[in-house]
Formats: structure tokens, sequence, C-alpha cells
């Protein structure tokens, strides 16, 4: 485990780095703005930008990176380096989509049964198929970066802003990827667990802490101290009718029911 002031330089970290660490899949949210990094990027190498478009190699979790900044980068494929399959290079436009859709249907489908298929929204399962060719017929023209760019941005309440938008996404998630990792390392070092704490509370600890995570990841909104000083207040007695008042009483004993004879 990284010490914090490791934590700190950190610059980028792989998806698949991202997923072991929140030990669940990322949102749809998070799918859509990881969609459009990678296709701007993309974009940028295809007009020329080191390394070259041709270079990348999309193949995995662990081939995409996620910036400190919000944006993101890939593994390259290096002639004087690792030697690597000549089938795994992926020259083409349309190849390096279909590949990245592998990508994000795998972060979508992260850590859930195999059994159980998880439901995504009709517009980013559209893009997915589109991406993966599933749906591709014959005469259908190639998948393009700006095909993909446009549908990310339709996608957006505000396609003028989505490239801010996303971007923010991305750099959110990585955040907090850094912060959940100094809180980890802070707890497995901390003098508790030298001095004889069973680990096994702060493994369940750390899954409650990663429970929390997620749930303020999907929205949760935290209470001011008073408002829940507020919300203790007992309300004010409600107006019961006759047949509640009587059932209360009898509920009491307050009064005593006479037997009834056949």
């Amino acid at each position: 485990m990284e010490s914090p002031q490791c934590m700190q330089r950190i610059t980028k970290v792989s998806l698949a780095e991202i997923l072991r660490c929140f030990e669940h899949p990322i949102s749809e949210e998070q799918a859509w703005a990881i969609c459009f990094q990678c296709c701007r990027k993309m974009e940028q190498l295809a007009h020329g930008l080191c390394p070259q478009l041709h270079s990348v190699l999309i193949k995995g979790l662990g081939s995409v990176f996620i910036h400190a900044d919000g944006t993101i980068s890939f593994k390259v494929f290096h002639k004087s380096g690792k030697i690597i399959d000549a089938g795994d290079i992926q020259q083409s436009e349309d190849k390096l989509l279909e590949y990245l859709g592998v990508v994000i249907y795998e972060a979508l489908d992260w850590g859930i049964n195999s059994q159980v298929e998880r439901e995504l929204s009709d517009p980013l399962e559209r893009l997915l198929c589109f991406m993966l060719k599933l749906d591709d017929e014959a005469t259908k023209p190639a998948v393009t970066l700006q095909d993909v760019i446009k549908a990310c941005e339709d996608h957006s309440s505000r396609p003028s802003e989505a490239t801010s938008h996303y971007e923010m996404t991305c750099r959110n998630l990585f955040t907090e990827y850094i912060e959940l990792q100094e809180i980890v390392t802070i707890i497995q070092t901390s003098k508790e667990v030298y001095l004889g704490l069973p680990l096994s509370y702060c493994s369940i600890y750390l899954h409650t802490l990663t429970y929390l995570m997620r749930e303020l990841q999907n929205g949760v909104r935290l209470r001011k101290a008073t408002e829940r000083l507020r919300s203790h207040v007992p309300p004010k007695e409600v107006i019961r009718s006759p047949y509640e008042l009587l059932l209360d009483d009898i509920q009491h004993k307050r009064y005593t029911l006479r037997k009834v004879s056949d």
C-alpha cells in the first residue's frame, strides 16, 4: 500500500485500479465521461500528437488511465519495448472504438455476479451496441470518433458544456480514488492495528467505509447538525378519531370487556 506522501505524487491511475479500490462498477455517468474523454484523446492523437493513434493499445481495464486533471491516456505499443502480438495492435479508428466499448462494458459490469445482467439506460446501451457493432449491417459505414463524441454531447443536459462536465466527472473519480486510498493507508498503519486490534475489525470498517463512499457517489445528501436536531423535536400530538381512542384504551386495558354469552 502506498504511503500518503506517495499517493499525493500519483498523477494517473488505471481504470482497473479504480475498480479494485471501490469494489463496485462505475456509474453510467462515469461511463459516458470515460467514453467521451477517451474519444477526445484519440481525436487529438489522430491529428498528429505523440504518441500517434496507431500506437495506442486498448486491451483490458488496465490499458486506460485517468489523470488528476480529468484527462485520459492509453497504454502505448513501442517497437523497441516489450514484444506484443501483432494482432493486438489496433490501428484503425473503428477497431479502437470497438475495444473501448468492451472496456467500458467491463467497467459497468465489474464485480457483478455472472448470472446477473446489469440493466443499462437505453441511450447508453445503444451507444455500446453502436461501438461494439452488435447491430451493424453490411451497408453501414464504420464507426467514427465524431459519431461517439456527438452521442456523448447529446446525452449531456448542456451539450455546449459537455467537455467541462465530463472532464470534471473523471477528475472527481480520480480524487475519490486518492482520498479512499489515503484513508485505507491510515487505517492499516494506525496504532490500533499494532496494539493487537483484530484485522477482521479493520476489514469490516473498510467495507463500511466503501459502502458509505458508494452512497455518497450515488448522491446521498448529508444533513447539517441543526437539521438533525430539529428532526428529533417531537411532533405535535395528532388529533385521533373516537375509534382510535377506543382502540388505544382497549389495548392498554383501560376498559374491561364483558363476556357475551351465546
